[in-house]
């Protein structure tokens, strides 16, 4: 039986892999709240933003599996998979689907739209010119209501 932290990478289709890496990469401190594990939250768990390898790559090399991975609680697991979906989802589907929503749903959607782009470019320190046109699309919508 292979030694070490039992991890699984899934892959874009499913069909993933179990790997074993030396150690436990866990910090025990969801990385998108800060919850800490003992303290606020019982545990924390990886996930992957993204699944950049096929699970053969990462069975030969199993470190990649951190690769576009985060240490997130339960709550932020929960968001962060929902956002995985819309990343693997067709952008028209995607506001297709949006914009299907009417009423408080619609308009809380777009709050959401908004504070990500907002949070985003301060964290890059630069503004991304797509980010601040999709803003400026939304606010243009709001205007329009």
């Amino acid at each position: 039986m292979p030694i070490g932290y039992k991890m699984v990478y899934a892959g874009s289709r499913g069909k993933g892999v179990t790997i074993y890496l030396p150690v436990d990469p866990r910090k025990h401190k969801c990385s998108c709240c800060g919850k800490v594990v003992g303290e606020e939250i019982k545990v924390t768990a990886l996930h992957h933003t993204w699944y950049a390898y096929q699970p053969e790559t990462v069975r030969k090399n199993p470190i990649l599996a951190l690769d576009n991975t985060m240490e997130v609680c339960f709550g932020c697991h929960q968001i962060a998979d929902a956002v995985r979906a819309l990343l693997y989802a067709n952008p028209s589907r995607v506001s297709r689907v949006a914009n299907c929503l009417k009423g408080e749903p619609r308009e809380r959607f777009k709050r959401v739209l908004k504070e990500v782009i907002i949070a985003m470019d301060k964290s890059e320190r630069l503004i991304n010119p797509l980010a601040l046109s999709i803003l400026e699309m939304v606010n243009h919508v709001d205007d329009e209501t």
